[in-house]
């Protein structure tokens, strides 16, 4: 489930669509009516340069306001896979049940040869505005989830708007410098994160390991380099045994967000291979892990309904 590769994408997509039977969202503009009340619709929002980009909203039953949480999958970009990310039964029924409403968004598509391309950042962070103006959204208490390259994504948008909490599941790439450290290390690492390494060091000329010397230099930065500028507790969810997202770099980045001062903290079952926080596969530690994003919403949400001094107020519905 890696970014720019298409192959991982489509199965990603058809996992997701597999796991939900067959069915298809409604038109854009039509809510389409869920089992447990809650209320389904296909809509866009505009990221860099206004591009439009595919989202889907899902709400509970009533007016609102909502929490919400901005939901980013992984893989490439994907239409079914958005739409079929908003009707997942882990986590994000478990998020309807809550109260809660969820924002599932795409990624741009991207022809270019250049992969986790910046401009995604900038996207995400105008979806997490346009799910904030959503009339049934209380602006006031957003939540980011990323899985995979949607984790790397969201490891990223934490640094630089304020939400009240961010779920990262098993985010890919955190670190070329790191990945080359456990490579050299001899830990099991999937080939699409060695590539991030290999293309890195054709793009500067160098070596990682004369990166790692004086990243400014080469204009290096990734979500380690940023612990310092996140702005909102951060829950890990990713599995010991998942060779997408390795332990170690795992251990690593929540070390250095304690060391930061940062909020975090983790769930790492000794089975969790990647996408299992997905449903794929559908484990025990699937419901564990969205049993924890739950809790960890709801003590963020809490907070935030208690915070008077909270930023965001209602925006204008003109």
């Amino acid at each position: 489930m890696f970014p720019m590769n298409h192959r991982y994408a489509a199965l990603y997509a058809g996992l997701l669509l597999l796991s939900l039977g067959n069915a298809t969202p409604a038109a854009e503009g039509a809510w389409e009516p869920f089992p447990d009340g809650s209320t389904g619709q296909v809509t866009q929002f505009h990221g860099v340069g206004g591009l439009t980009i595919p989202a889907y909203v899902r709400k509970p039953k009533g007016a609102g306001l909502f929490p919400v949480i901005v939901l980013l999958h992984g893989g490439g970009p994907s239409k079914p896979a958005t739409y079929a990310a908003a009707r997942l039964a882990s986590p994000t029924g478990d998020f309807i049940q809550a109260g809660w409403a969820v924002y599932s968004i795409d990624f741009r598509p991207n022809h270019s040869t250049v992969r986790l391309p910046p401009v995604e950042i900038d996207d995400t962070i105008a979806a997490v505005k346009a799910a904030r103006q959503l009339p049934f959204v209380d602006p006031k208490r957003v939540g980011l989830l990323g899985g995979s390259h949607g984790g790397h994504v969201m490891a990223r948008v934490m640094a630089r708007i304020d939400t009240q909490g961010a779920v990262l599941c098993a985010p890919a790439n955190l670190d070329e410098i790191e990945i080359k450290k456990a490579v050299g290390r001899g830990e099991k690492i999937i080939g699409a994160l060695t590539r991030f390494v290999d293309e890195m060091e054709r793009k500067q000329g160098v070596a990682m390991e004369e990166i790692a010397k004086d990243p400014q230099k080469y204009h290096y930065s990734s979500p380690l380099t940023e612990v310092a500028q996140v702005r909102c507790p951060v829950l890990f969810i990713s599995g010991r045994n998942d060779v997408a997202s390795p332990a170690s770099i795992v251990a690593i980045y929540v070390q250095k967000l304690k060391e930061a001062h940062q909020q975090v903290e983790t769930y790492q079952p000794d089975d969790g291979p990647h996408g299992f926080y997905f449903g794929h596969p559908d484990l025990p530690e699937t419901q564990e892990a969205a049993k924890r994003a739950v809790a960890f919403f709801q003590k963020q949400f809490q907070a935030a309904k208690t915070d008077k001094d909270c930023k965001f107020s209602r925006p204008s519905l003109k």
